[in-house]
């Protein structure tokens, strides 16, 4: 019954702010012009692989399937038999260099060259969607966002840790990106804030979180047990932000983690120590099913605590493995199965969460132009100005759609990954399967470009 509550009220949005929205929409397209995101330019071997993924499917799965193993390859010979193995019956149609590394002996000098070519390559695409392995290497990238008049939120690479090793590592991580990024940034004239009396500028550092990284045993099943050992740690983490006058966000992920990230969350900034941390940010993921819940959920929690919080309202990142994962045990999956039931979930969440502004601050995640526009419109219908709320995009996806919201004077935040090729991997397939989708608002916008009133049609909820 509450699912199909949130389907028919989405449903409900007025003529005029429709006509606004596309109105709207329609200014942002014509402001991106012909420009497109790093990730789709041809002139790279990133454009040029895309390319050959959005139009080949056998290739596309071939060569993720390669991305994803070619950091544990440790010499050419292995690279040489690998691009053999994944590619050998369609690369040689795509590019004459790629033919060139195929068939070759593995103890060859075409085998250490191909295996150059190929991890150059791959790390040539990761920098496009990963901004350096360390905090310090990361500071030329971070800077340009700010000179751009774009501010930033830091992503340290790696979800789950298999030992308490490793996840007193990621803690590690964590404090040392808040120490070097508070050190570091606030040197930067860059870093005064972007627009002045926005709730989201008090401090140019941001760093987003992932909980189960930080707890070798964090499960579901030791439910009791993975909300106090994190809450312990999430604390260590918040007392270095407040310490350094930082903002933390506290990332979703995926369905079974949720219910402990939240719980987490309300343990520590609930807390007297961190009663007055400022916007301390929690993430709703609009294509689960239970969105709604969550969201009422985290605005009784704001007001119950009496000071404002921060909420990414995003899409999802994790819909293909939820998919398949109930697919496997014949479960009903959590997550809505079509985009556009989920485009229509985040429009109504996005209602809802500009509705209660003055307790949590709103944070649109999306590179959707439509979704985006929707949030825009809405929130000057609603007596809001660009102070009162923010947009967040991924780096390196959707960098002309960012500039274009930031010239209309709206604080526009990057997602920016940190981390080794190892742990990058995940969210580097992640990034490609998403924008290489026939469903990737993205690929419809820059790559299949397609009218632009169909992109900016309000969505139809088919659940």
């Amino acid at each position: 019954m509450h699912q199909q509550e949130t389907t028919n009220t989405a449903r409900n949005i007025p003529e005029d702010l429709n006509a606004a929205i596309l109105s709207f929409g329609r200014d942002i397209f014509s402001q991106i012009g012909k420009e497109q995101p790093s990730a789709f330019n041809k002139n790279f071997w990133a454009g040029r692989i895309m390319e050959w993924a959005m139009t080949r499917p056998e290739f596309k799965i071939n060569m993720f399937r390669l991305v994803d193993v070619l950091p544990a390859l440790r010499n050419s010979r292995a690279v040489a038999a690998h691009v053999n193995e994944y590619l050998g019956t369609v690369a040689k149609d795509l590019h004459g260099l790629a033919e060139w590394g195929l068939n070759v002996k593995p103890d060859s000098i075409r085998a250490k060259l191909t295996a150059a070519i190929v991890r150059k390559s791959v790390k040539e695409m990761a920098n496009q969607f990963i901004a350096g392995e360390t905090p310090k290497t990361a500071l030329k990238a971070l800077r340009r966002l700010r000179k751009q008049k774009t501010a930033f939120t830091v992503d340290l690479l790696g979800e789950y840790s298999v030992s308490e090793k490793e996840a007193e590592q990621y803690m590690q991580r964590y404090l040392e990106a808040l120490e070097i990024l508070s050190d570091e940034v606030r040197k930067w004239p860059e870093s005064a804030p972007i627009i002045e009396g926005h709730p989201g500028e008090t401090t140019p550092v941001c760093v987003s979180v992932k909980l189960t990284a930080l707890y070798s045993q964090s499960s579901p099943l030791n439910f009791k047990r993975s909300v106090s050992i994190l809450s312990e740690r999430l604390a260590r983490i918040a007392s270095k932000a407040k310490e350094k006058e930082a903002s933390l966000y506290i990332d979703a992920e995926d369905y079974a983690s949720n219910p402990i990230i939240l719980e987490v969350f309300k343990n520590v900034f609930s807390s007297r120590e961190f009663l007055d941390f400022p916007y301390p940010g929690i993430v709703v993921q609009a294509y689960a099913k239970e969105s709604r819940q969550v969201m009422e959920d985290i605005i009784a929690f704001a007001k119950k605590r009496n000071n404002p919080l921060a909420v990414r309202l995003v899409k999802g990142a994790y819909w293909d493995m939820e998919t398949v994962l109930s697919s496997q045990r014949n479960w009903p999956s959590p997550l809505f199965a079509k985009k556009s039931t989920t485009d229509a979930n985040y429009e109504l969440l996005s209602r809802i969460l500009i509705d209660n502004h003055k307790i949590c601050l709103p944070a649109f995640g999306s590179h959707n132009i439509r979704s985006l526009s929707h949030a825009c419109c809405y929130a000057k219908a609603s007596g809001l100005t660009e102070r009162d709320f923010e947009l967040q995009m991924l780096y390196g996806m959707a960098e002309p759609i960012g500039r274009a919201f930031a010239a209309r004077g709206y604080l526009v935040r990057f997602y920016v990954p940190l981390g080794e090729m190892i742990p990058g991997m995940g969210y580097l397939v992640r990034r490609l399967l998403e924008n290489t989708s026939n469903e990737s608002f993205l690929r419809h916008t820059f790559f299949d470009s397609e009218e632009i009133d169909r992109l900016l049609a309000e969505p139809e909820p088919a659940e």
